[in-house]
């Protein structure tokens, strides 16, 4: 690996982040500090998604895509309805439904009518979905999750622990067996 040093400043004289904060300073906008983890979270999830979405391309899924077959394989018979695909991807409906179809087009996962309630769309995760799903997950590791790949493990434990208290849940158990 290839470490370049620059100094901070130059660093922020282009950093987007930085821009803004001065921005909204000047502008006598409140709390500093919110906003700028704001930008600054909101930037490093743009950067994120480009460099998986990039690292999936040649598997054929995308991040979204993965992220269901994931949802499914974790599912105790690999099968979740469509409306709770949704609500654990914390999209609407009609979104999961879209995902399904283009899942459901490549033959990755099958849609079927509920036998308690024809009202309600099971889906289930095929084993070409579990082979493409495994594809995906070595694309991700081999790409090293992105830019989290540059970070220490020390610093991806710290930074899950504070993602944590954003999402008022408890510190991840990394390292932890699972149960």
């Amino acid at each position: 690996m290839i470490c370049v040093c620059v100094s901070s400043a130059a660093m922020d004289a282009g950093d987007p982040v930085e821009k803004a904060r001065r921005n909204w300073v000047r502008a006598g906008h409140p709390d500093e500090s919110g906003f700028t983890v704001l930008v600054s979270m909101l930037r490093s999830y743009g950067i994120l998604v480009r460099e998986l979405e990039t690292a999936l391309r040649p598997v054929g899924v995308t991040l979204s895509r993965l992220e269901v077959l994931l949802l499914l394989s974790f599912s105790r018979d690999r099968r979740l309805p469509t409306m709770r695909l949704g609500d654990l991807l914390m999209i609407r409906g009609s979104s999961a439904t879209y995902l399904v179809d283009k899942l459901a087009d490549q033959g990755l996962v099958e849609r079927h009518a509920d036998p308690a309630d024809r009202r309600v769309s099971i889906v289930a995760l095929t084993d070409a979905g579990l082979r493409r799903l495994d594809e995906g997950v070595r694309a991700l590791a081999d790409a090293g999750f992105g830019p989290i790949g540059a970070m220490g493990e020390d610093d991806r434990r710290a930074l899950a622990d504070r993602l944590a208290v954003l999402r008022g849940a408890g510190a991840p158990a990394i390292g932890a067996a699972a149960e």
